[in-house]
């Protein structure tokens, strides 16, 4: 049974179809969430929060995109509210970290730096960096998840990329 007919099924009282709706998809939802926040009994709970959240909502859902789409969509929203909550920093792109000096102490350096200045990213360029860069997520899906256009998602991780360059400007002074 693909996706629609499981939360057809459900939507109708079949709580066994909701079941296996969130069997098909747990894995990748908590793999998401542990990449993302780094600690598994967080990544856990935030897994949890997501599939109690879909049970809630999924009379919602219309069926007007993947419902793959639409709970990444969840899982963002649930990811972005932990980090506010516990006031945790975010990630950044790996392409940042190619740009960066070659020697590997500064390497390290530069990138524990960049990880500190994450947290000042607006919220929408930050989701698409956790999308693009731990979910390696083309940017036409990201366009998808977030609703967007393909063009759009890529021109705000590019301005990410420079919000992040020009954070680190001005806390340390220069860039490698």
């Amino acid at each position: 049974m693909d996706d629609k007919a499981l939360i057809e099924n459900f939507l109708r009282g079949d709580v066994k179809s909701y079941n296996e709706l969130v069997h098909r998809h747990q894995g990748w939802v908590r793999g998401m969430t542990m990449n993302i926040v780094k600690n598994p009994q967080d990544a856990e709970d935030i897994s949890q929060d997501v599939f109690v959240k879909v049970y809630f909502a999924l009379n919602r859902f219309r069926f007007e995109s993947e419902f793959k789409t639409w709970l990444y969509r969840v899982v963002i929203n649930k990811i972005n509210n932990h980090f506010r909550k516990q006031k945790l920093r975010s990630v950044f792109s790996a392409e940042l970290k190619e740009e960066m000096s070659e020697d590997a102490d500064s390497s390290t350096a530069n990138e524990n730096r960049l990880f500190e200045m994450t947290h000042k990213l607006p919220r929408f360029q930050r989701n698409i960096v956790l999308l693009r860069v731990y979910q390696d997520l083309s940017f036409k899906m990201i366009g998808e998840i977030l609703n967007i256009t393909e063009n759009s998602a890529k021109v705000s991780f590019h301005k990410a990329k420079a919000n992040l360059k020009k954070y680190y400007m001005k806390r340390y002074g220069e860039y490698r």
